[in-house]
């Protein structure tokens, strides 16, 4: 049988209604609703708030395996008391400085291979001003450290003479030793000296980077370190330091890090600098606290740390400016600060500060 045309549309409006019907028994999807703006469109954006984090979370302690990771504390006020850097015909990039007994300051003005005296008010009293290489003259290629011992006498890194020249209280040339070359005994480029109580020396040096110790007449005794970036190696060391424990702190330029050894020279722990690990450590010093100061030579400020590497603080200058690439750190008998600064060409003295 044939359906007529007006008949199949009729079916087929029927079938299509009931669809329809069907339908809308599902839930339905509300669609939605505009919202409209609660500011004009021209409006400024507010910036989201600043987040303050605490700088009171506690640094933890670093390991033999691990570098410390330290956060910073607000830096303490270091009051300057003066500044160094006329006297006389102004220096040019001073190094090494160390403090005596009687708090008179010496100053390795490197670049004008000299050696200055002065008291704790800064009045020069004495200069050892020849370049060469008899005794008292010096030759210290812009770099070298000194230090002292307990009965004031004065060892100074001769670097450009490959030799460490030794004075009395006096300023008088008592004795020398050492030569170019890798045997005991010898220099390459030496630049770190410190005394430890029992009065030996030791002196870092990055041309043979290991860590040389004499007794106090100039008598190799051991050594220790080797080259490369292991625990207990070197790159470029420089800075070195004795605590009263005779241990032995050795900071090294290049490996960007900072390692303990016990007196016999075995390797403890090391870190990194903590404001950032990529930190070049050059001086180190230790204050009668305990407490070590350590130059961060390429970004001008020193840190200071516990014995055991516990980030204290940093500090970047005093009222007068930053640091300019500091070198090395002293300290007087009234706990006031040295810091030498070879591209401020000026060494500068603050107040102890006021740390934990």
């Amino acid at each position: 049988m044939r359906w007529k045309r007006p008949i199949l549309l009729t079916i087929l409006l029927i079938f299509t209604l009931a669809g329809c019907t069907a339908g809308e028994t599902e839930t339905a999807v509300p669609t939605p609703p505009t919202i409209e703006p609660t500011q004009p469109a021209t409006a400024t954006a507010v910036p989201p708030t600043a987040i303050t984090l605490s700088t009171n979370t506690p640094a933890p302690t670093p390991t033999a395996t691990q570098e410390a990771t330290m956060t910073p504390t607000p830096e303490p006020t270091f009051t300057e008391l003066f500044a160094i850097e006329d006297a006389p015909n102004s220096l040019k990039d001073p190094y090494g400085i160390a403090v005596d007994s009687q708090d008179n300051l010496y100053v390795l003005d490197a670049g004008k291979n000299r050696l200055l005296k002065f008291d704790s008010a800064s009045n020069l009293l004495q200069t050892w001003d020849t370049k060469g290489s008899g005794e008292g003259e010096f030759n210290s290629l812009g770099f070298g450290d000194i230090a002292i011992d307990g009965n004031d006498n004065l060892f100074v890194v001769d670097n450009g003479n490959f030799r460490i020249q030794k004075f009395d209280s006096a300023g008088q040339f008592i004795t020398q030793w050492g030569s170019e070359g890798l045997r005991n005994g010898q220099f390459q480029r030496a630049i770190g000296i410190a005394i430890d109580a029992a009065g030996n020396v030791y002196v870092s040096d990055d041309g043979r980077p290991e860590i040389q110790i004499f007794d106090n007449d100039g008598n190799f005794l051991r050594k220790f370190g080797s080259r490369g970036t292991g625990d207990g190696q070197f790159q470029h060391p420089t800075g070195i330091a004795v605590d009263a424990d005779g241990n032995v702190y050795v900071s090294d330029y290049e490996n960007k890090r900072v390692q303990k050894f016990d007196a016999e020279g075995n390797f403890l722990l090391s870190w990194s600098m903590a404001v950032n690990s990529t930190g070049t450590p050059e001086g180190i010093a230790i204050d009668a606290h305990g407490r070590l100061y350590i130059t961060d030579y390429d970004r001008s400020r020193v840190e200071i740390f516990t014995p055991d590497g516990v980030f204290i603080t940093s500090w970047e200058g005093g009222e007068n400016g930053r640091f300019a690439r500091p070198v090395a750190i002293a300290f007087d008998s009234e706990g006031n600060v040295y810091v030498s600064n070879q591209s401020g060409n000026n060494v500068r003295k603050f107040a102890p500060p006021p740390l934990p």
